[in-house]
């Protein structure tokens, strides 16, 4: 029988045997097996499987990843599990802590868990627990994450993420967030590149900066530069204006964004809203343009006007709000249509502005002149100036036109309806007087061709009620059979009804 003594010191001799087995066992593979590069202590555990047990300042090495714990378990098939402020490092740049670690060398896949901190040059991110790939350099956590990027100044959280250490991109999902002392992110997913600072949104995502906010569900934003590029249905609000497009760029530093496709420019309030295929907005300056099929929806009081032009300019200063419509202007209001080359509008005195070939309509009346004004009031007409080659024409039947023309006139409204009209400087007017007969039937019965300085005609249901001549005019009225063809008709006179908008739709044509 062999003495406990002989026993004990056979036993040890194993052991070292063992050890040395596997030292050299490691050195020959070149690394492929994981090295014991230093432990205080040592100890063979048969009934663990075999399990080398580290104690005391363990450093062990596998492939070109180092791992530093208080203590560790080493397997014959390549696990590990360390304990104890455990630390791993791969390359000069990846440094990875937690409280414990399960390490597979087959497969070199890292299991940390409690306190998991994950350092790579600038980026830090802390986790409860991390799944590392050593080889492909890729690390998941499911169980919450922060990300801090020093080099950018961000913040990130989420419920779910993933390291590329390679492309230094990390995968974000579940309740992200991005925070800067001047921006704010929320998201759904999110991709963010540590190098270069830019993020990728798939899905539902709200950036906040300052008064800023941008809501979008596909796009990338330069957190560097401030920059933004969104593909899908994406809005900018800034400055109390809304812009929003299928398609949108902004630039936070010049103020300046663009929108493709289905375009809408809402303002404070919502009175205001442009539609159209492009527009280009200037945040710092507060001003826009809308183009391709262009469409300015104002709400006036309670009625709406509808604008068309080319193009259509917004812009918002000190004195309220400015518009400017170029090019094939048409609008629309149920009770006043027009038609111009040229429109302005400013709140400072809400008045439209028309220049270059204007035409205006109101009930049965034709208005033209060189420039054509209307002033509001609380959304409503109230007043209409002409000035140049005024000419009034109102359909007195199917046939004969009524026209009243002058150097310049002056419309009064009342209840959205042209009541009033005063023509003054060299006015002349072609009137057609009309009479019920037995029948109850209001027929002309003669026309009345007069020059006068001053005329002043009277309205009802948008035709010419009444002629009032306020100094003593040169006047003729010729029954309706005798009167000469060429007093039936003055020099001007142009019925352009079929430039003439008769719905919302007709705006565009």
């Amino acid at each position: 029988m062999m003495s406990p003594v002989f026993r004990a010191m056979l036993c040890l001799l194993m052991v070292m045997l063992s050890t040395a087995v596997v030292a050299q066992s490691a050195v020959q593979v070149g690394g492929g097996r994981v090295e014991i590069l230093n432990a205080d202590a040592l100890r063979f555990d048969q009934q663990s499987g075999g399990a080398q047990r580290l104690n005391g300042n363990v450093r062990l090495k596998h492939g070109n990843a180092l791992m530093f714990c208080d203590s560790a378990h080493v397997f014959p098939d390549q696990r590990v599990n360390a304990y104890g402020q455990v630390r791993i490092e791969q390359g000069d740049s990846l440094r990875m802590t937690g409280d414990r670690l399960a390490y597979n060398g087959t497969d070199r896949m890292a299991r940390m868990e409690g306190n998991v901190r994950l350092n790579d040059r600038s980026m830090e991110l802390t986790t409860p627990a991390l799944d590392y790939d050593l080889r492909a350099r890729v690390g998941v956590y499911t169980a919450g994450g922060r990300i801090v990027d020093l080099r950018e100044n961000n913040v990130l959280t989420s419920g779910s993420g993933k390291y590329l250490a390679n492309a230094h991109r990390f995968i974000f999902s579940r309740n992200v967030r991005l925070d800067h002392p001047e921006r704010t992110v929320t998201c759904d997913t999110m991709h963010y590149v540590t190098t270069t600072g830019i993020t990728e949104f798939m899905g539902p995502t709200t950036i906040t900066q300052g008064t800023t906010v941008i809501n979008t569900t596909r796009g990338t934003y330069d957190t560097r530069n401030e920059r933004t590029r969104f593909s899908r249905r994406s809005s900018i609000l800034a400055n109390s204006r809304v812009l929003e497009g299928d398609s949108l760029r902004y630039d936070r530093r010049t103020g300046i964004g663009q929108a493709w496709g289905h375009v809408e420019l809402v303002d404070s309030g919502g009175d205001l809203r442009v539609h159209g295929d492009l527009a280009n907005y200037r945040s710092l300056e507060q001003k826009a343009y809308v183009t391709g099929h262009a469409e300015l929806v104002l709400r006036m009081g309670a009625d709406t006007l509808y604008l068309h032009g080319d193009t259509v300019f917004t812009a918002t200063d000190s004195t309220g709000k400015h518009i400017t419509a170029r090019r094939n202007v048409r609008f629309f209001r149920s009770d006043l249509q027009g038609v111009c080359d040229t429109l302005l509008y400013a709140d400072v005195d809400s008045t439209i502005h028309m220049h270059h070939r204007p035409a205006l309509w109101s009930g049965n009346d034709q208005i033209t002149g060189d420039r054509v004004s209307i002033a509001l009031r609380n959304g409503q007409a109230h007043r209409l100036f002409v000035d140049g080659n005024a000419f009034l024409i109102s359909e007195a039947d199917s046939i004969h036109l009524d026209q009243v023309t002058g150097l310049k006139m002056t419309g009064y409204f009342e209840e959205n309806e042209l009541r009033r009209l005063v023509a003054e400087g060299n006015t002349r007017t072609v009137y057609f007087a009309r009479e019920t007969q037995a029948d109850g039937i209001e027929r002309i019965i003669g026309v009345n061709r007069a020059d006068c300085s001053s005329i002043m005609v009277g309205m009802e249901n948008g035709a010419i009620a009444t002629v009032s001549f306020v100094q003593r005019p040169d006047a003729v009225l010729y029954p309706l059979e005798k009167a000469p063809p060429e007093e039936l008709r003055m020099k001007g006179t142009e019925l352009r009804t079929n430039e003439r908008p008769m719905d919302r739709a007709a705006i565009f044509h």
